[in-house]
């Protein structure tokens, strides 16, 4: 059996149940409560689950009061009204929380013992005992591992054989061998770590050391050199398994124009020259591919690869090793450099590096339309409905963990190819942003620290604060010139300039453009742009660009107005978050340690391959993501269209005519027509309702013959009883943290509302004397106790509902009423004030404070507004278990519901228990992300006070409906163009690669180099073809269900279903399981 203290609502149910009323001589905690829920248990049908649901139960009976002791005489007063003194029935209501802000889970979740298998499920423990033989195998290839013999087989003359005392470390274990043998067997792998069996040992020993010599050069010839050139004797090549020693020649023959300069030379042999003269150290190809990938996949540091690499060679400190990490650190550089040039394609253009475009190295969206590459011939002219199919969709954003520090300059650490990819062209930029000075605008929304701190972001030792940045907000792909440094700040001026270079190339388009702080950077926009330089404008025609808030953003931003910016409400915005940005700065923010001391040229070189690779990586997932999408919409969208049509059905033809007529003419032209989206009543607050009140008690007391009972009027009353209940629970909630040297303060406050007590008892004999006998003798009433925070006030709502009548007179009842739904209204604001205070200092304190004092101030701060939060908790809760005793259930609950500690949350946090059954379920099946979020009902309640109040919030709630609806049919209208998109593109740069391999002639008469542009060249036409195969396997069956998937895109690329994509497509499920419980995935309209 299972007990709960919530009480649950039943519609029309007496407001108080007789069982739940003891008589006021009784304390409460004397009082039994009924067991009224049966909790009842299931074990699930593959018997790893227990199903536990809770079952209300009807009240088990009448609770017996505790009669009065036999020696207690009756008091006097009970004949004046026996009838409303009677123990069976009560004076008082029975104090406590109408809302203990507790949940009962009746939810399934619980997790269940499975089978268990030792060898599979537990491998740890099946380990443990074995670890004797384990240790001893690891020993036995310390020695010669059984391989021990004299001579060396591997010789040809076994009568002239070696002593076999050599055996390599890189290569899989087998019989020692003799010196000779060891280098003729590594005249290919010259980077094997060898060792020598000596004195019952071995020591390291070098393949240089035992002879071996690279010869540059001769490879294809497999001619000897007759003039070789020996390279230094500490010439040492950097591999993956550490540094080498090695011995070099170079060719110096007659046929030295073939084999090229030393550095050429280097080159064929996949080696990489630290210097481009007289080189002395190389870094193997393997070695730079390896750490490249690290670099991208893992975010390993240089220094701490270069260190490993150390370690490897050497980590017992006893050889001196030369270091090679600042040669390491250039190489890396142009490495990465030369590697974008590659993939872009500019080895195969005659006009060769220096004919780079702007923006030319970046990785393109192929889902983002781009014309000339994969829109339809007729784009531009299709019909209104379905204009939004060619929408760009762009969002903006700051990262101010991306900082570099000032060391180093371009002149040190010159920057690569300034604007060929994601970054803007540097000096452009950097003379613009010198004919600007401190920007002077503040937010007259949200005072976001966007633009609060523009011109202070810890600019002082630093070159850069910061990155803007633009991405596809649909895709998250980085733009091409679509990133730039922030020097102070979030300035207009830096985003301005980032958001039209990136913007550039989709001129022709109309575009949506998200940015956290749009309402106020959209403002006189267009005039910004005209006075930038004349190189840099763009035209904007009037009415081309959609500007709007981030979902999750839009919650912080005040509601009224604000619709137009909202994702969940604009046309052709489709399911859209606008988050994406925040999602690639999560990705990227492991290397801003690592980027933070770097020169400028480093810096953005390191960045830009990090973009590059995690556009590509997108480019990699699109099919999956597409698919997964399409998938969610053609669900949920048939879930949102029932909705709204059974919701449109239950309404009034005329309203709907109405409100259809409104809307779509606030879609048309936003700016001119009021927010349909925000209820236009939103009821009084206590202020207003003591204002009203106090005014018809002057127009009474106007009235002929009214004769005022007290110099207090009944207003002055009830307010008196308000405050004393509201210091009441202050005293209360003081005295639970008071420290010693504040008890006599306490004392004090103690005294002063004893005094108000009392005077209020005096009160209470005018405007309640029915009450006062009681109120002289209950104990919980006496004002001749030291704890007066505890003394019952003696309000209306306080007395029982069958005595109310007799002891207060209407008007007093119907005051406190209205004071009481004021107080509801004012304490609900008053909570969702606190806690957008409360989110906000906590992003205020992470991003922006720092060193011990300030956060120490900060933490004070938070925990002062958590207190006041529980305040309004309290007050709420207080004021809405008075309008229960009051009112009793009714209509009135739709918008004063029941406060639970689960609903007092942030306007982005997720119900508590849906997270932890989201949590349990996770291996089951992925619980719904941020794109099914379900907000605290505080942040979307209205007041309904009357018929006029109702109307309203239906016409929200309906209009509401109708944007999801629209939403989620334009989703899975616009995914299936996306799928058309990528295949288009694709088509596009597979015929691109196909006519470099063609012009390989123009660029080199060298038959190798046209062999190798050529091959090059139709790789990556064949990774083009094979993508748009996976694309065409994995999305046109999603496609087809959205009556897509057809036309001259999806046809031609050969047999699409194989094996393979089908096991990718299960990879990807589970790819995208694992990273939901990172990123965020969308948001719900609500």
């Amino acid at each position: 059996m299972g007990r709960s203290r919530r009480q649950r609502k039943a519609p029309r149910a007496p407001a108080i149940d007789p069982s739940l009323i003891a008589d006021f001589e009784v304390p409460l905690s004397d009082v039994p409560i009924p067991t009224d829920i049966l909790s009842a248990e299931k074990v699930s049908v593959d018997q790893r689950r227990l199903h536990r649901s809770s079952v209300p139960l009807p009240p088990s009976g009448e609770l017996q009061s505790v009669p009065l002791p036999d020696d207690a005489a009756a008091p006097d007063h009970l004949s004046l009204g026996g009838i409303l003194f009677n123990a069976e029935d009560p004076f008082f209501t029975p104090s406590g929380p109408d809302d203990t802000g507790s949940r009962v889970d009746v939810e399934d979740g619980l997790e269940a013992g499975a089978a268990r298998y030792l060898a599979s499920d537990e491998p740890m423990k099946a380990w443990i005992p074995k670890r004797d033989k384990y240790l001893h195998e690891m020993l036995r290839l310390d020695g010669r591992g059984g391989y021990a013999r004299e001579r060396c087989a591997s010789c040809p003359d076994d009568q002239a054989a070696g002593a076999a005392v050599i055996r390599c470390r890189d290569c899989i274990p087998g019989p020692l061998c003799c010196e000779a043998c060891m280098v003729r067997r590594h005249a290919h792998t010259p980077y094997h770590r060898v060792q020598r069996w000596e004195g019952g040992t071995f020591v390291v020993t070098s393949l240089k050391e035992l002879g071996l010599t690279i010869r540059l050069g001769h490879e294809a010839d497999d001619f000897e050199c007759s003039n070789p050139i020996c390279s230094r004797a500490d010439f040492s090549v950097v591999h993956i398994n550490g540094r080498h020693n090695v011995s070099v020649m170079f060719c110096g023959c007659d046929r030295a124009g073939d084999a090229g300069d030393p550095v050429q030379q280097l080159l064929r042999l996949r080696l990489y020259p630290a210097t481009d003269s007289e080189p002395n150290t190389a870094f193997t190809f393997d070695l730079l591919e390896h750490y490249h990938i690290q670099s991208l996949q893992g975010k390993i540091s240089m220094y701490d690869y270069y260190t490993s690499l150390e370690r490897l060679t050497d980590n017992t400190g006893t050889l001196k090793l030369q270091d090679r990490y600042r040669g390491f650190m250039r190489v890396v550089a142009q490495w990465r450099h030369l590697k974008r040039l590659k993939r872009c394609g500019r080895g195969h253009d005659p006009a060769g590096v220096e004919g780079t475009s702007p923006g030319e190295l970046a990785v393109r969206c192929p889902a983002c339309p781009r014309p000339n590459v994969n829109l339809p011939p007729n784009w531009d002219t299709v019909s209104d409905d379905l204009r939004f199919l060619y929408f760009m969709t762009v969002a903006i954003d700051a990262c101010f963990r991306l900082k570099r520090r000032a060391v180093s300059d371009a002149g040190k650490d010159p920057i690569l190819g300034s604007g060929w990819g994601y970054f803007v062209e540097d000096t452009g930029y950097q003379e613009v942003l010198r004919g600007y000075g401190q920007q002077d605008e503040m937010s007259t929304c949200t005072g976001l620290s966007a633009i609060d701190h523009a011109n202070s972001k810890f600019s002082k030792g630093y070159a850069a604060t910061g990155i803007g940045a633009v991405v596809c907000a649909r895709h998250e792909f980085w733009l091409a010139l679509g990133a730039g440094d922030l020097q102070h700040g979030e300035r207009y001026i830096n985003m301005d300039y980032i958001y039209v270079c990136a913007l550039r190339e989709y001129l022709v388009l109309n575009k949506i453009v998200s940015y956290d702080i749009a309402c106020q950077w959209s403002k006189n926009i267009l005039e910004r742009i005209r006075s930038l330089p004349s190189h840099i404008q763009i035209p904007v025609p009037e009415g081309s660009v959609i500007y709007a808030i981030p979902k999750l953003h839009y919650g912080s931003h005040q509601q009224a107005g604000h619709s137009k910016f909202s994702l969940n409400y604009r046309i052709g915005s489709a399911r859209t978050d606008g988050e994406g940005i925040e999602r690639r700065w999560w990705w990227i923010q492991p290397i801003a340690n690592s980027t933070k001391v770097m020169g400028p040229g480093m810096r953005q070189g390191m960045l830009e391959d990090q973009w590059g690779y995690s556009n590509w990586r997108k480019m990699v997932d699109l099919p999956w993501t597409l698919a997964s999408r399409l998938k969610d919409a053609l669900a949920e969208a048939q879930v949102q269209k029932t909705q709204y049509e059974v919701l449109t059905e239950r309404l009034s033809n005329e309203h709907i005519v109405l409100w259809e007529a409104e809307i779509q003419e606030w879609e048309s032209n936003p700016d001119e027509c009021n927010d349909p989206y925000v209820v236009a009543s939103q009821g009084m607050t206590e202020a207003e309702t003591v204002q009203n009140l106090s005014e018809e008690e002057q127009a009474t007391s106007a009235l002929p013959g009214f004769i005022a009972l007290h110099s207090v009027s009944v207003l002055g009353f009830l307010t008196c009883g308000l405050e004393i209940e509201a210091q009441q629970a202050r005293l209360v909630e003081d005295v639970k943290s008071v420290i010693p040297s504040k008890l006599a303060e306490i004392h004090e406050r103690r005294t002063s509302l004893r005094r108000k007590i009392q005077k209020y008892r005096e009160l209470q004999a005018v405007y309640m004397p029915a009450a006062t006998p009681v109120l002289a003798e209950d104990d919980a009433c006496r004002t001749d106790v030291q704890h007066v925070e505890h003394i019952r006030v003696g309000l209306p709502s306080e007395i029982s509902e069958s005595r109310r009548t007799a002891v207060c007179s209407a008007r007093l009842i119907n005051m406190e009423t209205r004071l009481r739904t004021a107080q509801c209204r004012d304490a609900l604001q008053d909570l969702r004030n606190k806690l957008h205070t409360i989110e906000q200092l906590y992003s205020y304190k992470k991003l922006n404070v720092r060193n011990q004092g300030p956060n120490t101030r900060a933490r004070a701060s938070i925990a002062q507004q958590e207190a006041r939060k529980l305040r309004a908790v309290h007050k709420y809760r207080r004021a809405r278990r008075a309008l229960l005793a009051l009112c009793g259930t009714g209509d009135w609950e739709q918008e004063i519901k029941v406060l639970l500690d689960d609903d007092v949350r942030g306007i982005e946090e997720d119900d508590p228990a849906v997270i932890a059954r989201r949590k349990r379920k996770r291996g089951d099946k992925p619980g719904p992300a941020e794109g099914r979020r379900r907000m605290s009902w505080i942040w979307h309640t209205s007041n309904e006070d009357g018929p006029h109040q109702i109307t309203d919030s239906l016409r929200v709630e309906w209009l509401k409906s109708r944007a999801r609806h629209m939403r989620w049919q334009e989703e899975i209208k616009l995914l299936p163009e996306e799928m058309r998109r990528v295949l288009a593109t694709h088509r596009h740069e597979a015929e691109q690669w196909r006519a470099h391999s063609e012009a390989a002639k123009v660029i080199s008469s060298d038959p190798s180099l046209q062999e190798g542009l050529v091959a090059y060249a139709l790789t990556q036409a064949h990774i083009r073809v094979a993508m748009a195969r996976v694309l065409l396997t994995v999305c046109q069956p999603y496609a087809r269900n959205a009556l897509s998937g057809t036309g001259p895109e999806w046809e031609g690329w050969g047999d699409a279903g194989s094996e393979p994509a089908a096991v990718a497509v299960d990879e990807g499920d589970d790819y995208r399981d694992y990273m939901s419980l990172y990123q965020l995935d969308g948001e719900d309209m609500e």
